[in-house]
């Protein structure tokens, strides 16, 4: 059925608001981000965000949904790569690569999480739903420590879940350190992840 005028109206609102809300969020952290930033950088007022979004709070769960949907399919790129040509560390730069094309640019996002986690301690049902996405990353990265396993990357007697567990701990521990001290330097995070996948 074709969406009417203001079907597409409002659905372009919504992603606009969250497009905005995710630079915000990567910009200023949650806690400083406030809803006036958000509408002030698409142009709409507070009683659009309310149209869409009860809190503040519910918008940073839709974008965590929209970082997912951002991100689809960036397991399978080793699938277009093969073992006898391509060494792990090629395919996991590959990998890491793809992932940071499809995050445009956002990659400081667990120092956002924890803003997020701090702010809200006292509500456990948003810490609920942070574990729910925790259990998200791990099943994504699992499925990606699978493909490697199934090209013959990695050995079959990896323990996948583990394995899955240790490389988002290994990959976020990183990326906060090197946001509060600087010095990003790709080829430790890469060593580093072929390192745990060896």
């Amino acid at each position: 059925m074709e969406k009417n005028k203001f079907q597409l109206k409002r659905e372009a609102t919504y992603q606009q608001l969250l497009n905005a809300a995710l630079l915000c969020f990567s910009e200023k952290g949650y806690t400083s981000t406030t809803l006036g930033d958000i509408v002030a950088r698409t142009g709409h007022t507070k009683g659009a965000f309310y149209g869409h979004f009860k809190s503040k709070e519910e918008l940073f769960f839709h974008v965590l949904d929209y970082q997912n949907q951002q991100t689809q399919g960036w397991t399978d790129v080793p699938k277009h790569y093969s073992p006898a040509d391509t060494t792990l560390e090629e395919v996991i730069r590959l990998t890491v690569v793809n992932l940071a094309e499809k995050l445009q640019g956002v990659d400081n996002w667990i120092v956002v999480l924890v803003d997020f986690y701090l702010q809200t301690k006292h509500h456990p049902e948003y810490h609920e739903r942070l574990k729910a996405k925790y259990g998200l990353w791990i099943s994504e990265i699992s499925t990606l420590v699978r493909v490697l396993q199934e090209q013959g990357w990695v050995s079959q007697d990896k323990d996948i879940q583990l394995t899955a567990m240790q490389v988002l701990a290994f990959n976020e521990g990183y990326t906060i350190f090197s946001v509060l001290f600087g010095g990003v330097n790709d080829q430790a995070l890469i060593k580093g992840l072929v390192r745990l996948l060896s």
